[in-house]
């Protein structure tokens, strides 16, 4: 079940995030807080003391603080920020991982954090993607073939295969259900779904999908 109340979270930041509204409540005391570059400036003006800065801080505006552990890299390098934050996460051995930001302002970033969010579900029991408005996860099946997923009012609910394509595709619980359909990568059928049930019960045979769920 796909659950943001789930705890020993594992915290990043990028620095655009569409709707700041909610973002502080899903952190608790006792979740570990790293900013990738730009993250410091979200932490800065929410109030979130981080326990690690990691990036090459080309893009800060929120001048570096003392007394918090800094990681610094050369601009020039094969990784970006939130792929050497997301390494430290499994470096560190944390088995829920949320991405604070990530998603929207420019779209070469928005494209590379998805494809990081692929690569890197099989590390984590749960990994997500959000910034206030949106929240993605990666649906694979290898890892899992069933998949229950909270409503979410005033939300879409969409599916998109990441895959050449994905057989055995099942959803019910939605508006618009399928029974062992298969959904390609090229052909957006699963875009703007809605809740009609409690959760969302999605099962699938083969393949990998990108779930997001976005507040209207």
């Amino acid at each position: 079940k796909i659950d943001l109340s789930d705890d020993n979270k594992f915290y990043l930041g990028e620095r655009y995030i569409e709707d700041f509204s909610g973002i502080k409540d899903v952190l608790n005391s006792e979740d570990y807080v790293i900013c990738a570059d730009g993250g410091w400036d979200i932490a800065t003006e929410l109030g979130i003391l981080p326990n690690l800065l990691i990036g090459d801080f080309d893009s800060i505006k929120s001048p570096l603080p003392d007394g918090i552990e800094t990681i610094k890299f050369l601009p020039e390098k094969d990784y970006t920020d939130l792929d050497l934050a997301i390494r430290t996460a499994v470096e560190k051995g944390y088995s829920h991982l949320t991405v604070i930001g990530g998603i929207g302002g420019r779209l070469d970033h928005t494209i590379a954090n998805i494809q990081l969010l692929s690569h890197y579900d099989s590390f984590f029991d749960s990994l997500i993607m959000m910034d206030g408005r949106n929240v993605c996860f990666i649906i694979d099946s290898e890892k899992k073939d069933r998949f229950v997923i909270r409503r979410e009012n005033d939300s879409y609910l969409s599916f998109f295969s990441l895959s050449e394509k994905c057989t055995g595709v099942s959803i019910n619980g939605v508006k618009y259900p399928l029974c062992d359909h298969t959904l390609t990568r090229t052909f957006p059928l699963g875009v703007s779904n809605e809740f009609t049930e409690k959760n969302a019960v999605l099962s699938i045979k083969d393949g990998t999908l990108l779930a997001v769920i976005s507040r209207i």
